[in-house]
This record gives structure tokens, sequence and C-alpha cells, in this order.
């Protein structure tokens, strides 16, 4: 599409990772853009390499010559920037739905679900990558093969990240849609669990008659949902019987995993799969991938080929020290089914380490809806560290108090737990154990910083 090229696009919020990833695109597809943030991170570094202008900071000056300004939701109303275009009648659009559009130009896959989403979108890029099919991609995490979380591609395919926290994935008009699973999340917006599901319902049920649905059919929400869908091409995943694409004979190794998979369709046996990643969680997210490659025809050594060299997810178990009996791990992980689900994949790679966590929580409605299961899930790790908490842009509750989360995780985890203050903590523990230990830093905020600065420490010491 040449319509406009010569326009100016405004970011407001460009800093994000979705939001940069809007940039990128735009940019690659030779629109004119640029945009604002707070503050500068990596994310602004590397649209800055790609000669994308961004302004520290929000002012009515950045607007000059602008005839388009696109939002995130973490925007507010009265945001200087978005106050000005409104007032001066420039066009503003979210997120949510410049991504639509841009959805539009090609065949679409949406991948959306609770967890996993963003590994899934990884995982399929990656394979349309081996196939030669030369996907866009649009994600919500750096993409390690990639080395950023969007590329525009010339095949027909587009890959992208559908985020279910606010509904704006109903927005996507997509051919294919994915869907890992539904849990107790974002339950602040879509107010109790009915809600999520009849939107996750939609979402499925939006597939075009010429399109699918790849759902997981180990997800109890979603057998729920798709026993009552009579309108759209759903094709299951998972190791429960019956599975259009089921798992079997998983192994467990230092290096990851490997299994079979069974595609009822062709009636035919992958056999010896590999996946350089732990964990079932992953596995599943991989199921996820096969059953797209697999119905759009795909060749079975594309997608092995694919997997076996999956490189990851900046911010999935990403490994910055591993020294002197030392491991550093930095994970997004901040909902308690995805904690769990880290701290049991890494328990399988080296079951004789000592697991550290350092958990920073993450919205204080968060910890209020799920509070049991927050208690519960650390409960396979040995050591427990909890930090203040990453509001998010909440207002702390008038009866929060941090102590009564430490110590309900010590209670129903069974697991030594304190306040994280510093790395001296950290550097106490590691003088005072004579075991191999892992670090594991978790959380969606500014956690990751520390988990860097970490690394950067022991570096110092025995380096």
């Amino acid at each position: 599409m040449n319509i406009n090229k010569d326009i100016l696009i405004h970011i407001i919020g460009i800093g994000g990772i979705g939001m940069s990833g809007i940039a990128e695109i735009l940019s690659d597809m030779q629109y004119n853009v640029q945009g604002s943030d707070i503050n500068i991170n990596s994310n602004i570094l590397r649209l800055n390499k790609k000669c994308i202008k961004t302004f520290k900071g929000h002012k009515h000056e950045n607007l000059k010559n602008v005839k388009l300004v696109v939002y995130s939701t973490a925007v507010k109303k009265n945001n200087l920037e978005l106050k000005f275009a409104k007032k001066n009648k420039i066009p503003s659009i979210s997120r949510a739905e410049i991504l639509s559009q841009i959805v539009k130009l090609k065949n679409s896959i949406a991948v959306s679900g609770s967890h996993g989403k963003t590994t899934t979108t990884s995982l399929i890029s990656s394979i349309f990558s081996t196939a030669k099919m030369k996907p866009t991609v649009i994600n919500g995490g750096i993409i390690n093969q990639f080395g950023t979380n969007t590329r525009l591609g010339s095949g027909k395919w587009m890959v992208v990240e559908a985020d279910e926290s606010d509904g704006t994935f109903l927005k996507l008009s997509s051919t294919v849609v994915v869907v890992t699973n539904i849990d107790r999340e974002h339950l602040d917006f879509y107010k109790n669990y009915n809600n999520l599901l009849v939107q996750f319902k939609k979402f499925i049920t939006q597939v075009p008659f010429y399109g699918f649905a790849v759902v997981c059919n180990d997800d109890p929400s979603i057998r729920r949902i798709i026993n009552k869908i009579t309108t759209a091409n759903i094709i299951t995943y998972g190791e429960a019987k019956g599975s259009d694409i089921q798992c079997k004979n998983i192994r467990h190794n230092s290096k990851g995993v490997s299994f079979n998979v069974e595609i009822k369709k062709i009636n035919k046996t992958l056999k010896n799969i590999s996946l350089p990643m732990h964990g079932n969680y992953n596995i599943s997210n991989a199921l996820a991938a096969i059953a797209v490659a697999s119905e759009l025809n795909i060749r079975h050594v594309a997608i092995k080929k694919a997997l076996s060299k999956f490189t990851g997810v900046k911010r999935r178990l990403t490994k910055l020290w591993d020294k002197k009996n030392i491991k550093v791990i930095d994970d997004y992980a901040h909902h308690p089914t995805e904690i769990k689900n880290v701290i049991e994949g890494l328990n399988y790679s080296d079951p004789k380490r000592k697991l550290i966590v350092i958990f920073q929580p993450h919205r204080y409605s968060r910890l209020s809806n799920l509070k049991k299961q927050f208690s519960k899930c650390f409960m396979k790790c040995d050591q427990v560290f909890v930090s203040n908490v990453y509001a998010a842009g909440e207002t702390e509750p008038k009866n929060f108090k941090l102590q009564l989360l430490i110590a309900s995780i010590k209670k129903n985890s069974k697991v030594h737990t304190n306040t994280y203050k510093n790395d001296e903590q950290l550097l106490k523990f590691i003088k005072s154990s004579q075991h191999k230990l892992t670090f594991l830093f978790l959380g969606a905020g500014t956690i990751t910083h520390w988990a860097s600065d970490f690394a950067k420490n022991l570096k110092k010491i025995y380096e």
C-alpha cells in the first residue's frame, strides 16, 4: 500500500514493547514514524538504530507536522500530546486499532491466551521462516533469532500476538487464531471469569469459514468453550486423548525436551522432536505451532528443524550468568501459573541445584484477585525473596501489607521467604552455601534491570 506514505505518524509511549513493534513495522513499510516516551530504554535505542526519531518526555511541540497519532492503553487521557492532538483535530487511534488495520494487509495468524502467547508466536514465526515463507511478525517479546519483536516479510502470512488484557484481541480479523489457555487473569478489566470466557469464545468464532482455530485440549476452560461452538473449524492439540495433534513419549534432559507427535488428520507420527527449552508448558506452546504449521501443509522436516534450532525469547528463561556453579536467569513470569511452570521447568533441567527466586509482584489488583494462588506457586524452590510491588499505575490499597503476602507464601508454599532489598542478600547467600545455585528473577516490571545488575556484579567479583 503506497497511500499516505508521506504523512508523519507520532507514537505516544513508543518505548513499550508493543508500541516499539508498531513503530518498527510502520517504518519498514516506508511510513515516516517518530515517537515519545518518558524514559529512554533498550526498545528506543533499537529504534534509534533504525533512524526512527524519538523524544524524551511528552510535550505538544513534539507533534509539529504530525498527521496521525497512535497511543497505547497505558497512555492516560490527560496526556499532553494526546490532549493537544484531540484539540487540534489530529486523527488519533489506539495501538489495537492500527494493529487491526495492519493485519488486514495479509493473511494473519493471531495468537492469544493467558500464558505462552509470546513464545508460541515466536515458535510459529520460526517455523515459517525456516520453511522460507518470509512471514511478517508482530510479537510481544524480542525473538532472539531476529533480534527484534517485529519483522516485515514479503510472504503472504503475518503472525501476530493478540493481547487479550483489555479485549483488543477481538479487533483482529484473522484467518487463523490460536488460544493457548485461559486463566484467571486481567479480571480487573473483565470483572469476572465468565466474561473472560465469553470474549475468548468470540475470538474463536470470528474465524472465517476458510480459516481455522487452534486450541489447547488440555485446558478445561477451552474444552468448555469449544463444546458449544459449531460454526468454526477447530483443531485441538495437547496430551489429552482425542487431540488432533497429540503429544506422546515426553523425555526431559539437561538441554531441553524431546517428544513424539501424532497428527490424526494424516495418520502420521513425527518422532523425536527436539526442543531446547524446559517445561511442559513449552511443549504445549510447541504443539500449538506444530498444529498451525501442519494444517497449512508446511513440510515436517522444516517444522522439526525450526523447533530444534529455536533460540527462545528475551526474558523467557534468559540466562544472564552461568559460571562458578552460579546461574542467573531472568524471566517475565508474573502470574501464579507462569511462576509455577517456570520453577518446575528449571527443576527438570537440573534438580540438584538450589533454586532462589527473587519475585517482584506486578499490580495490586492481580495480587488481590489471585491471593491464594500466589501463596502456593513457589512450592518447588528453596528460597523466595519478595520485593515491593510494581504498581503499573495502580494505587496501593490502604489495607495492603507486603509482609502478609510474604507470610502467606512461607505458610502455603512451605519455603523460606523474606523481603528483597538489594544484591547484598544474594551475595551473602552465595558465601554461606555449598550448593550449586540458580537465582531466578521473576516479574513484569523493573526486575529485569535488577537481574542484569546482579549478573554484572558477579562478573566483577569472579572475572
